[in-house]
């Protein structure tokens, strides 16, 4: 028994630890999509859709060397053999999918500060999944957080006369995902591989339908070391996203997402975006939640 519980509690750790570090790198991207090759075709909007074929499709070369230096093409061959799981990857695949294309596309028409709000309002909705539909218990602090953060969240969409629908696809999309993905036992970077590759074909599509495919040999190196980055940054966090959300309660997985809108939103203003000071409640509301959140943890903790 006791054998049993220290398996689990590393396990819990390993979760933690994963799902901050994934938070930090995360966090990383709308900074690093600020310095983006121009194509001068593109506009913003256009070459946020690029920038996202981009993503994927070094996400899917990376994670298919990745496999394959690792022995591990046949697990992903055994999953791709079972034909009648394939609507269930592609509905992994198009739940996702948004997900790419707002965390690149979003920074680069000035909404970082709504793509904070989007991942803000996340654990409120996967928290509420966790005990509606798995049952999992929450202390008090959890609940006083809770209702402290959804109160903010009434507040802008009060004051905004309705919210961004940036927040609504983060903050209503992901739960639907992660609640798909857990029907499956395949190990993250299975699925996560799967789920590249059946966007893959619409990333190409837009791609050469936004830059004609025989101009791509006249793209400078530097910009394809670049897409090579982009990849890299959008892979390594979302592994290590699906594997937390394998180790955690949906609920303690929720709260500590908490850590990745923060960065984001310090990030937004850096680059310069503005809080009007009517907004500033809802922001406040959000980091006396997580404020409770930490306190409660670090309680219980010892």
């Amino acid at each position: 028994m006791f054998k049993n519980k220290t398996v689990h509690f590393s396990a819990r750790k390993k979760g933690v630890l994963a799902s901050i570090i994934a938070s930090c790198l995360f966090a990383m991207l709308p900074l690093y999509v600020q310095f983006q090759p121009s194509l001068s075709e593109l506009n913003a909007s256009e070459a946020g859709h690029w920038l996202t074929g981009q993503r994927v499709l070094w996400s899917s070369v990376i994670m298919l060397l990745g496999l394959a230096i690792l022995g591990r093409i046949s697990a992903l061959w055994e999953q791709l053999k079972q034909w009648r799981l394939w609507p269930s990857f592609f509905l992994s695949a198009c739940l996702i999918a948004p997900q790419f294309w707002i965390f690149v596309w979003a920074p680069l028409q000035g909404e970082i500060l709504s793509v904070a709000l989007g991942y803000f309002a996340l654990p409120l909705t996967l928290v509420a999944v966790g005990y509606f539909v798995y049952g999992e218990q929450l202390t008090r602090a959890q609940w006083l957080a809770c209702m402290i953060a959804a109160s903010g969240v009434i507040y802008a969409y009060v004051i905004a006369d309705g919210i961004s629908w940036i927040v609504l696809v983060i903050a209503l999309g992901y739960p639907l995902y992660f609640m798909n993905r857990r029907r499956f036992s395949i190990a993250s970077d299975i699925v996560f591989t799967l789920d590249n590759l059946f966007i893959l074909p619409m990333a190409l599509l837009a791609m050469v339908y936004l830059h004609p495919f025989h101009e791509w040999p006249h793209i400078e190196l530097w910009s394809w070391a670049y897409f090579l980055g982009l990849g890299l940054i959008g892979t390594l966090p979302m592994l290590l996203f699906l594997f937390a959300s394998q180790k955690l309660p949906l609920s303690l997985f929720g709260l500590l997402t908490y850590i990745e809108p923060t960065l984001v939103f310090c990030l937004g203003l850096i680059l310069g975006e503005r809080i009007e000071l009517i907004q500033w409640p809802i922001y406040g509301a959000i980091m006396l939640a997580l404020l409770l959140i930490a306190i409660d943890r670090d309680k219980r903790n010892r």
